[in-house]
């Protein structure tokens, strides 16, 4: 890993794709001239609204293609936070897309955990029932360091991090379109803890706004591997700034070296489902 800065896009996504990308492309080029060279989009930064089976986008398509040419205008790191992909599974995929600086697709990962929930006398969702989910565990090795990609309700689940931080991630990314309710009571708690348990960076882009049937929390952060936040944003559409310091990730493992310190003669945690790019 080296020192760089990193831009995370807080945005209101709608049910307009046009809009959305015009809006992308405005939020891409101010990160760009602040200096950003990772540019991070939150969950589903393309569409959201009621119909998304019909909506869900060809890779290599419209959506991809810009967001490749955005990458390669600005010579950066462009991760589109996730996009409604048609899969040929019956159902589309929840998938986040990386493009390098010179607009190739460098890496990509399917949404893992689905939320599935059945209150008795409350909500009922499944959202297994709209989106297939993904089967690999996925890390990005570029120029600026390794990086471990989420989405949203993954970020529950502290064992995708631990295998990934273990496997060499450095920054962890989170995609999200989390609710306002559940983020104000869980949302920094978890970054805050998936960034000092593994001693990682976590770059954390959520959407804002009002969506079909709830509020979403923005408060996108930057955290450092100690569980400081270097940024944190309100509940408006914006562009959050960082530098990353790899001196903070160095001193960090050494002075709390619980990843060298765990008991794998106890329990093992392995996967044969990772899959790094290089």
């Amino acid at each position: 890993m080296r020192k760089f800065t990193i831009g995370l896009v807080q945005m209101d996504s709608g049910p307009d794709i046009n809009e959305n990308m015009k809006l992308a492309e405005n939020y891409v080029a101010e990160a760009a001239r602040a200096g950003a060279e990772f540019v991070l989009f939150p969950e589903t930064s393309e569409y959201i609204g009621k119909d998304i089976a019909g909506h869900a986008s060809a890779v290599p398509g419209y959506v991809s293609r810009r967001f490749s040419s955005l990458a390669k205008r600005y010579g950066i790191y462009l991760h589109c936070g996730s996009m409604t992909v048609r899969s040929g599974m019956g159902m589309p995929s929840n998938t986040s897309f990386l493009f390098g600086p010179d607009g190739e697709t460098r890496a990509c990962y399917s949404k893992l955990h689905m939320f599935d929930v059945d209150i008795p006398g409350g909500t009922v969702y499944r959202e297994s029932d709209e989106i297939y989910p993904g089967n690999e565990i996925v890390i990005a090795d570029t120029e600026l360091g390794m990086f471990g990609f989420s989405i949203c309700y993954d970020l529950r689940f502290p064992e995708l991090y631990r295998l990934m931080a273990i496997s060499g991630a450095e920054i962890l990314l989170v995609s999200a379109n989390f609710t306002h309710t559940t983020g104000e009571r869980h949302w920094e708690t978890l970054l805050r803890a998936r960034a000092i348990e593994n001693a990682c960076f976590v770059v954390a882009a959520d959407q804002c706004g009002t969506k079909p049937g709830f509020e979403a929390y923005g408060h996108s952060m930057i955290i450092d591997p100690f569980g400081e936040i270097l940024a944190v944003s309100g509940e408006r559409p914006q562009v959050l700034l960082a530098e990353l310091d790899p001196e903070l990730l160095i001193q960090a493992r050494n002075q709390i070296p619980s990843l060298m310190n765990r008991r794998d003669d106890l329990y093992d945690l392995y996967t044969d489902h990772m899959k790094i790019y290089e």
